[in-house]
């Protein structure tokens, strides 16, 4: 006989049971913290110890409900959707959650690590889809949790996480920044966050690679910004070997356009563009005749 409109099945009743089942945990994890915090407040030593001991209790109870729900799944789906969805910086933080993440990540041979650094891998995890920019309260639970030097503002300039930059800035101790920190607002393509930082006072430093990063990322309008300042951004050869080896044509053509136009190596720009296949770079680099060249050899 079909069950009638409305009324709950076998396994969705089960589902209302555990979550009826899990708010009295709730409700007194809450009322535990809270007590905790009051005990402090008044220097209250015993009743502050006692409301741990039965938190650290309450937490016993949540891992063994936790385990047992989150064991349904097969280590391999684990594996799978953790390669899919999870950067390696969050592998540490998944791991600190409960104690089955915690083995999970012993199991499965996962490297825990928590790297900031602008580097172009990050940025290309981030580009396909694999990698979400970090979170304001992230970038807060992440520095709560370990000691960082320039890497975290590079991290959030490069996500284009100007709260989390600001956040970090503003602390009593401000987290330091480096010529990494435009360097990775150019690398993502965040204007927003480079106007920002070069409005410091002093302003954040940078050097040639935040206009090369910029160029072999394609992000003509940050070059252009850049370029545009009193005293312009530092550029050098780099710029226009990094704009053909990715293709981008309008940034090359616009670099050497310019008054004077940037320094480039033919040589090693052709080269460039012919490692990563860019025919159509290559036939306007072979149709150029200047006498600004610089040869590769005179700066590697």
């Amino acid at each position: 006989m079909a069950r009638e409109a409305g009324e709950p099945s076998t396994k969705r009743a089960k589902v209302d049971e555990a979550e009826e089942e899990e708010d009295p945990l709730v409700r007194r994890r809450e009322e535990l913290v809270v007590a905790a915090k009051e005990a402090r407040s008044r220097e209250d030593a015993r009743a502050e110890r006692v409301a741990k001991k039965e938190l650290v209790a309450l937490c016993a109870d949540f891992e063994a409900k936790n385990e047992k729900l989150l064991g349904r799944l097969p280590p391999e789906m684990w594996q799978k959707i953790v390669d899919e969805n999870l950067h390696p910086n969050d592998l540490l933080a998944l791991a600190m959650t409960c104690r089955f993440f915690r083995d999970a990540t012993k199991d499965l041979g996962w490297e825990l690590e928590t790297n900031l650094r602008a580097s172009s891998s990050h940025f290309e995890l981030r580009e396909s889809g694999k990698w979400a920019s970090h979170t304001l309260g992230w970038f807060q639970w992440a520095c709560d949790t370990w000691e960082f030097d320039e890497n975290a503002c590079a991290g959030a300039a490069m996500g284009g996480r100007l709260e989390a930059l600001k956040w970090l800035r503003d602390q009593a101790s401000p987290y330091p920044w480096d010529e990494r920190t435009c360097q990775g607002a150019a690398l993502g393509g965040h204007l927003d966050v480079l106007m920002w930082l070069r409005k410091q006072d002093p302003p954040c430093p940078w050097d040639y690679r935040t206009c090369s990063k910029a160029a072999r990322e394609g992000h003509l309008d940050v070059l252009k910004w850049a370029r545009d300042q009193d005293p312009p951004c530092p550029w050098d050869e780099e710029v226009c070997a990094g704009a053909a080896g990715n293709g981008h044509l309008d940034v090359l053509e616009w670099l050497r356009a310019q008054h004077p136009p940037c320094l480039w190596s033919k040589s090693w720009c052709r080269e460039n563009a012919s490692e990563y296949g860019h025919q159509h770079v290559i036939d306007w680099i072979d149709q150029q005749e200047d006498e600004s060249d610089v040869e590769w050899s005179d700066f590697i």
